[in-house]
């Protein structure tokens, strides 16, 4: 923090800068990001697939104490 009694040294605007993000921080995270959809869009696909099996499963049985 910068006062007029404290003003900003070179030394003192690299400690404060030290805290925000740079490009390679952004990079990183949207390389994660796309990493983390390709894996739910597989997790979504197989709970579909799942389901439907499932589901026709119960029709399955359903049918043959029916008739």
């Amino acid at each position: 923090m910068t006062t007029a009694e404290h003003p900003l040294t070179r030394s003192g605007l690299r400690e404060e800068l030290r805290h925000y993000a740079t490009k390679e921080d952004f990079a990183n995270i949207e390389t994660k990001i796309a990493e983390m959809e390709s894996r739910l869009t597989w997790r979504i696909v197989l709970v579909m697939f799942g389901a439907a099996a499932a589901g026709s499963a119960v029709v399955s049985v359903i049918d043959r104490f029916a008739s």
